[in-house]
């Protein structure tokens, strides 16, 4: 009895021991930051919680310098220039325990993807058998789902409000056509967004929702096993399933049918690629993997590119400078119609619609958390300070995107022409220190994906249309649940009158 008294007495003592110890870590103390972030993760999970946690730390940085120490054990990089070691391919930095949070859940159980995986080793596995199903060669042959999608966006558009009068939210109709789009090149068949002009589902909302909780609590990861990954949970919900990873699973299901009837076989889709791989490596792969690859797909490869459209063509309004040297450009190289679908392999050439698109992505990139890392055994030295072996560093790329002494003194604007002006050093080290798919190892998978249907759609509606911003005084409303979405992209549309 009198030990147990003892130690209720002395408990109060260690906490204090325990939070000091956590405090002053050697190396980690002399890297500034929130005094309270040095004891808890619980800062970062608020700052997350309040949905500009890009904003935090931009002001951070400014503050602190390169180097800001946002939990006990996590430093934040300012410094575009430690892009390269921290994501590189020469020293490997492994991901964090974040990751696997993001791992979506099917029939109540998680499923393994190239993503969310920490394990090179495994990383490998997984990406072996369908990494050649991402390059830009073998995407072109998805081209032709972009343009059909494209078409039933066209014709909605000018069905309900081109030349109307009538306010378009032309941000939700580009988040439609992404999915839309994504489902083509997947499953080779369109969830439906653009047919019915809404959320079909609520697969959307469904997905905001799981982005919200990813957000937050893949800052304090271990509360993920108490929360949506927790058995009785899952027991509790009837064993639940993503909207998103239902889709897939259902798509999957048909496919799977079609081929015992011997139907399909012509289908050269991602899925159809994806069960051939399985074929290919069984038994080398799980086999939920292609469920894995499958939903993956669809998450990564809307989200992310609706937010890249929205941003490109907001800035386009807001600068009406860059529109019309882009509408010359683009008519320069294009047929002198608008009724065409400009390809790929022309708009892809264009210096100054790259210069554009790689502009609008560096001031919004997707996601606005940091891209968590951790040091490898014997340390690093970052910034010119050594952190040790299991410290998770990484770049928010809201901040290390407008770093000037990589982008320039006017960093913090939007001028295409930076990256067209630019040294082929200069813009080298523009182009090592972008994080908007990633870097090194881990570059996002979908990269081409994405860039395909900005090439595409940003020359298509140009052309095509005269936007106006219903609201020209008014920024866009942002929202960063890890990715950084903007809403209420509202625009009057007019056809536009070709010479």
């Amino acid at each position: 009895m009198s030990l147990i008294l003892t130690l209720l007495a002395l408990a109060p003592l260690l906490a204090v021991f325990q939070l000091l110890y956590t405090r002053y870590k050697t190396h980690l103390r002399r890297v500034p930051g929130p005094f309270v972030a040095s004891f808890t993760n619980a800062w970062r999970l608020k700052a997350n919680l309040g949905r500009r946690p890009e904003i935090i730390h931009i002001e951070l940085h400014k503050k602190y310098g390169d180097l800001v120490r946002i939990g006990p054990n996590c430093v934040s990089v300012g410094a575009a220039t430690e892009v390269k070691q921290i994501y590189g391919i020469t020293r490997l930095f492994q991901k964090s325990k974040f990751y696997p949070v993001t791992r979506p859940v099917a029939n109540g159980k998680p499923v393994l993807g190239v993503f969310d995986t920490t394990s090179e080793d495994l990383h490998k596995i997984l990406k072996r058998p369908i990494g050649h199903t991402y390059a830009m060669s073998t995407l072109l042959d998805y081209e032709p789902y972009v343009d059909s999608t494209l078409r039933v966006l066209q014709a909605r558009l000018e069905e309900l409000y081109v030349d109307k009068g009538v306010i378009c939210d032309l941000g939700e109709w580009v988040h439609w056509a992404a999915f839309d789009v994504i489902g083509e090149m997947t499953f080779s068949r369109r969830l439906g967004f653009l047919e019915q002009g809404c959320d079909v589902g609520d697969v959307i909302k469904a997905t905001q929702t799981q982005l919200d909780y990813l957000a937050v609590v893949g800052q304090m990861p271990f509360l993920d096993k108490l929360l949506m990954k927790n058995p009785l949970y899952i027991w509790w919900r009837g064993n639940p399933t993503s909207p998103v990873t239902q889709f897939a699973l259902d798509c999957m299901q048909q496919r799977l049918q079609e081929r015992e009837k011997g139907e399909g076989a012509n289908r050269r889709d991602f899925l159809a690629k994806f069960l051939d791989a399985a074929d290919k490596y069984e038994g080398k792969i799980p086999p939920a993997q292609i469920l894995g690859w499958a939903q993956a797909n669809v998450f990564a490869g809307s989200d992310t590119t609706a937010i890249s459209l929205r941003a490109i063509i907001y800035n386009l309004l807001k600068y009406p400078r860059v529109m019309e040297k882009l509408r010359a450009e683009l008519t320069a190289a294009l047929p002198p119609t608008t009724t065409a679908i400009p390809p790929y392999s022309i708009t892809n050439a264009l210096p100054y619609l790259s210069a554009v698109i790689k502009e609008s992505l560096r001031l919004h990139p997707a996601v606005g958390i940091l891209l968590e890392r951790l040091v490898p055994e014997g340390g690093a030295t970052i910034a010119g300070q050594f952190l040790p072996a299991g410290t998770i560093v990484g770049c928010n790329p809201w901040v290390v995107h407008r770093d000037p002494r990589v982008y320039g003194a006017d960093a913090d604007n939007f001028r295409p022409e930076r990256w067209i002006e630019a040294t082929d050093e200069q813009r080298a080290a523009m182009e090592r220190s972008d994080l908007v798919f990633g870097s090194g190892k881990r570059t996002c998978i979908g990269r081409n994906i994405s860039l395909l249907e900005v090439h595409k759609l940003i020359p298509w509606m140009v052309l095509r249309y005269d936007i106006l911003l219903v609201h020209p005084d008014q920024e866009l409303k942002i929202r960063n649940s890890w990715f950084v979405g903007q809403t209420e992209l509202e625009v009057y549309l007019k056809r536009r009158e070709v010479a």
